[in-house]
């Protein structure tokens, strides 16, 4: 698998993306065209269907390797295949018409669920060891916390807001275009405290009982509000301070809790920054290796 990445790592670029695209867009309009004409060879349509898988499997390669939206596509190729059903139904044509309706609501759903309910997001980092390791893929619900406007961002009708303990995916404040996986420790009118590797909340600790040692890290359960959750801890210098939480915010922390950038370091973050909950884990892919469903399952 790494071979395949490490081939098409010098196609990986805008210009040869945008043109693999076309591609697939022309055998498109050439299956149409020959459909509209009476004109299909079967010959023909064998080698473009091919020729058009391989191309896809390069776009895929692609977005793997740049680690770019797939969204954009999918939307993208929403609207193309309303165009081909557009013009079939203008001319006519009944047998193209069932073929590229099929192909607008197959994609079109595709991209609304992805889009709009749930998104597909891969981690990036050991901060939330050993609950998300990095190369698990995980669904995050975009509605969790409200029902999201299509097309304005990340604005909510019905909006709640995160419980404490929850899992969440947002855009931090000192790099807003990048997302981040935390976990909720405490709400605005808090007053939270870290000192010996342990949160104190409004003055209470968080309590934690040894659960697993090895030889890098520890791990603990960790209570808070009545849930639990495993958090690591390894052989370091574990960072203090104590923050009161502004009303309308939320403070955030890994659970690999000596290897976090999160509130401890860049403060709170908003009810409008919040991508969505973090609930499954769909697949794992670390790098070099085969794709695993070792650790799919609803995540703690």
């Amino acid at each position: 698998m790494s071979t395949f990445f490490s081939l098409i790592q010098p196609i990986s670029n805008v210009p040869v993306f945008i043109f693999l695209n076309l591609v697939i867009c022309a055998i498109a309009i050439h299956w149409y065209w020959m459909k509209a004409t009476n004109n299909f060879n079967q010959n023909i349509h064998r080698w473009a269907q091919r020729s058009g898988l391989l191309i896809s499997i390069l776009i895929i390669g692609i977005l793997f390797v740049r680690q770019w939206n797939i969204g954009d596509l999918l939307a993208f190729y929403s609207f193309f295949s309303l165009i081909l059903l557009i013009a079939s139904l203008v001319n006519g044509h009944q047998e193209i018409i069932k073929e590229s309706r099929g192909w607008f609501i197959n994609i079109f759903l595709v991209f609304f669920i992805r889009g709009y309910v749930y998104e597909p997001w891969q981690i990036p980092s050991e901060s939330m060891r050993p609950n998300l390791e990095v190369g698990d893929f995980v669904l995050v619900n975009r509605n969790a916390y409200g029902l999201e406007i299509p097309f304005t961002g990340r604005d909510k009708l019905f909006s709640t807001g995160p419980e404490v303990g929850e899992i969440v995916v947002f855009f931090p404040p000192h790099k807003p275009t990048v997302p981040f996986v935390k976990r909720v420790i405490a709400k605005g009118g808090d007053v939270v405290t870290y000192v010996n590797k342990k949160y104190y909340v409004n003055g209470v600790v968080l309590p934690q009982e040894n659960y697993l040692q090895d030889d890098s890290a520890r791990l603990l359960i960790e209570s808070n509000v009545g849930k639990e959750y495993t958090i690591r801890h390894m052989d370091r210098t574990g960072q203090s301070g104590s923050w009161t939480i502004p009303e309308g915010m939320y403070f955030v922390s890994g659970d690999n809790r000596d290897n976090s950038n999160d509130s401890r370091a860049w403060g709170y973050i908003s009810e409008d920054v919040i991508w969505g909950k973090a609930e499954y884990i769909w697949m794992s892919w670390k790098p070099g290796k085969w794709p695993s469903t070792d650790r799919v399952g609803k995540i703690n």
